[in-house]
């Protein structure tokens, strides 16, 4: 796989087999803001160990660190004992959840400039750049919008 460096490859690619390895790649490289929008943090992606490490990393390394995850259902991921909803429990307000309503498209920002984005919650297939600032810029006044409107979920921190 070829390296993807973010906010300096500005290269838009499709993903589908390699999600979960991208998402990581992206979420290692992330240096303070990590946005995600997910109808139920897509466990083939997100549910896993490299994936928990990577934002515990980022959640622990600087006090300006900010992840903030918007789930469209919160009950069936914790349901299925996802990871990154044990290690908010873990990290407590070093992560922040909330619960909006029907997600029509899914997509992760790091660091305002690189995305993956899903137009369907429904398909794997996402479009990916690792410096797209105005993809970035769209999506996250669009996350900004949904975050001041959705309900805080306290649930996700003692699940």
């Amino acid at each position: 796989m070829e390296k993807y460096i973010l906010g300096e490859t500005n290269k838009e690619f499709v993903c589908i087999e390699d999600n979960q390895q991208i998402t990581v790649s992206m979420i290692e490289q992330t240096t303070l803001h990590l946005d995600i929008l997910s109808r139920d943090f897509e466990p083939d992606v997100y549910d896993n160990q490299t994936c928990c490490d990577a934002i515990e990393d980022l959640a622990l390394r600087s006090r300006h660190s900010r992840i903030r995850i918007l789930l469209d259902n919160t009950k069936i991921a914790s349901q299925r004992g996802h990871l990154i909803l044990q290690l908010g429990k873990r990290l407590g307000s070093l992560m922040q959840f909330r619960s909006v309503g029907e997600v029509p498209e899914t997509f992760m920002i790091a660091d305002r400039i690189g995305i993956m984005h899903r137009s369907s919650p429904n398909t794997l297939a996402a479009t990916v750049n690792f410096k797209d600032g105005q993809t970035a810029k769209k999506l996250s006044k669009l996350f900004d919008e949904l975050w001041e409107n959705a309900t805080p979920e306290p649930e996700a921190r003692y699940i």
